[in-house]
């Protein structure tokens, strides 16, 4: 083979193991096991009344079907301000590439303050949260979620969130 022929045989194997190389790296993010994400939620509460707010939280998939979360929660009705943080263990359950849904169990712990004048009073517990949910992938890195969570922190309450998720 001449040498003119060997050279650009070389430069386009180059090329395209390049190219294949570039192509590769998406679809391996794509089937990759473990991720970590965010979210945003609007809450709907329910338990010694009706009450709506929202969250933010952050987990990390360990596996396809395994993985923890944490969040907290805000929330203000009639001069009272709730707060509640927890953090969860996660088992999903992917039943397409784009949908899956997920069981969660862990602790929380919920504080409820309310100000009169200079005195301020808070109080705050802790216990268990379980609950389930379901998310939508959009897009790669966006998705959708909803979930039901109960909650023993300083009484029972029922969580219903809907939002939206960023995943990396």
């Amino acid at each position: 083979m001449a040498p003119a022929i060997r050279g650009i045989c070389a430069t386009a194997l180059l090329f395209a193991g390049l190219a294949g190389t570039a192509e590769a790296q998406p679809r391996a993010r794509q089937q990759s096991p473990s991720y970590g994400y965010v979210f945003a939620e609007y809450d709907y509460y329910s338990g010694g009344g009706s009450l709506n707010g929202g969250g933010l939280g952050a987990g990390w998939r360990i596996n396809r079907y395994l993985g923890l979360q944490g969040g907290g929660q805000y929330t203000r009705k009639s001069g009272v301000d709730i707060t509640n943080a927890y953090l969860e263990a996660l088992m999903a359950f992917p039943l397409t590439q784009r949908l899956g849904v997920y069981a969660s169990i862990g602790g929380a712990y919920a504080e409820a303050s309310a100000s009169a004048g200079p005195v301020t009073v808070s109080i705050g517990r802790s216990g268990y949260r379980a609950g389930v949910g379901l998310e939508y992938w959009l897009t790669q890195s966006w998705g959708l979620r909803a979930g039901f969570h109960r909650q023993n922190a300083g009484g029972v309450a029922d969580d219903i969130g809907v939002g939206i998720a960023y995943r990396f």
